[in-house]
């Protein structure tokens, strides 16, 4: 009896193939489960925000995500798809205001393409350094920073004029500019970095900013298509 029963049993590579097929379907569900659990957690969280009232002279509050180009990759998909998949749903349960900028410099040497880093790192230094430039111009004995400040901003209007002239064709109206024109925020925005990559970039970058020089040149101006 015994002998009949051990002739039905699988082979020794049956037993192998369905045990590793069951230990893979069994760690997917697992992983799934406790993503979809872990995520319903971190939206319940964050739902608290999205009732809270604010003033109509307040300013609500808005994140700034850095994505850059993850290791290996020449390409933002994936980490696009884990922003989408993983934390987008979380802002979207607290109503968080959000601002996403993409980082994606290649270039190409003897037919290799390749990937520049430190766009984010840059970003982020410009930004904490434009901050501590106003926080000086705003002191009363810093007129001539004023002035700078008043030719930088005309400088790149001009430029901004010129590069919509450039995508119309023709010279843009004011009305057409101001509306094409991104509209600043007015207080300071919190970061997110999406990947390792990105959040090495954006320490880097706060360390520059914070202690880097404050000297800026005034842009060259956009070169016309017509010119």
């Amino acid at each position: 009896m015994f002998a009949k029963f051990r002739q039905k049993l699988p082979g020794p590579k049956a037993t192998a193939f369905w045990t590793t097929a069951a230990t893979l379907v069994t760690v997917y569900r697992y992983n799934k489960r406790e993503s979809t659990r872990l995520l319903d957690e971190y939206k319940q969280r964050a739902s608290h925000a999205a009732l809270e009232t604010i003033g109509s002279l307040d300013t609500p509050r808005k994140v700034h995500v850095y994505v850059a180009v993850p290791m290996s990759e020449l390409g933002t998909r994936r980490a696009r798809q884990h922003w989408e998949k993983y934390i987008l749903p979380v802002f979207a349960a607290g109503a968080l205001d959000y601002e996403i900028t993409l980082v994606n410099e290649t270039e190409t040497e003897n037919g290799v393409e390749r990937v520049i880093r430190g766009g984010v790192h840059r970003l982020v230094a410009d930004e904490i350094k434009d901050r501590r430039r106003r926080q000086l111009e705003s002191e009363d004995d810093n007129e001539e920073l004023r002035l700078w400040r008043a030719a930088l901003d005309e400088r790149k209007a001009e430029n901004e004029r010129r590069e919509l002239k450039n995508k119309l064709g023709v010279e843009p109206g004011m009305s057409v500019f101001e509306l094409w024109k991104e509209k600043e925020y007015p207080g300071v925005m919190d970061i997110v970095a999406i990947g390792r990559e990105t959040w090495i970039e954006v320490v880097n970058g706060v360390s520059d900013g914070a202690v880097g020089s404050l000297n800026v040149e005034i842009p060259p101006l956009v070169p016309l298509d017509s010119e």
